[in-house]
């Protein structure tokens, strides 16, 4: 399928490593003009070495819970690589509370927000002031957490995910009159570079155990979904969230099939 993003200008943030990452080299691959940044300058570069063997890359270091800064990188990118067609806000952190503590602080609430909501907030606005006179595609990353939250160290961050699913649609209803769609993608858990390095044998066992696929996901799994909703596949969807989490936490006995298949096989 051609998905119509040769020469088209788009936007991922948090994008120096995992989905990210994989969705600037999908993208690059399909013929776009790719803008990427980070708050973390050495990967940044790193990525952006990578990205410029396959095509035309712009790299900023920004901290995307900052407004303006937001503002300015959109109009580094305009100014770099022309009018900006999709925007992927990917940026987020693994935030938890320490292992000791029973209370989240001011400090790391405001932390939490900043990153699991704001940042999502001012991106979309960055990429509406770019699209309202042509149109466009703004895709918000969330989370399945956003569906069917976690309790524990990290209880905050899934009801942010939550707000950026809503998010997705109270902004697509804003900015429908533009053509500018806005949409969420929802991964399960995928196997970044954070899940790979942290996941214990134990961990994963119950991940997939509770998963219809009964394993985790890759980042290209990923990226490719959130590549179709920026490109012309997508021109009738707007408020919508897709969910790519190989069926996690969507039915009481996830191992049915597989428990059938070797029934058929004694």
């Amino acid at each position: 399928m051609d998905l119509g993003l040769k020469d088209k200008v788009v936007v991922v943030t948090g994008a120096s490593k995992g989905i990210g990452l994989a969705t600037a080299r999908l993208l690059l691959q399909e013929g776009a003009k790719v803008a990427i940044c980070s708050v973390t300058e050495s990967h940044l570069r790193e990525a952006e070495q990578e990205l410029s063997r396959l095509g035309a890359v712009y790299a900023e270091v920004v901290d995307m819970t900052q407004e303006q800064s937001v503002y300015a990188f959109a109009d580094h990118v305009v100014e770099k690589l022309g009018p900006i067609d999709s925007w992927v806000n990917n940026v987020g952190a693994q935030l938890t509370k320490g292992p000791d503590e029973e209370e989240y602080s001011d400090a790391l609430l405001e932390k939490i927000y900043g990153i699991c909501f704001k940042a999502a907030v001012f991106g979309c606005q960055a990429a509406f002031r770019s699209m309202k006179h042509r149109g466009g595609s703004i895709v918000n990353i969330s989370s399945l957490g956003g569906r069917c939250p976690t309790t524990g160290a990290a209880t905050p961050v899934r009801p942010l995910k939550a707000a950026t699913n809503m998010l997705s649609v109270t902004m697509g209803g804003e900015y429908a009159a533009y053509g500018v769609r806005v949409n969420t993608v929802m991964p399960g858990y995928i196997m970044t570079e954070f899940n790979t390095d942290h996941t214990t044998d134990e961990n994963m066992k119950h991940i997939c155990a509770g998963t219809l696929l009964q394993r985790p996901g890759q980042v290209d799994e990923v990226a490719m979904p959130i590549v179709f909703m920026c490109g012309k596949g997508s021109t009738f969807m707007t408020g919508a969230s897709v969910e790519v989490s190989g069926g996690r936490g969507i039915t009481l006995n996830p191992d049915y099939s597989f428990r059938q298949r070797e029934k058929k096989k004694d």
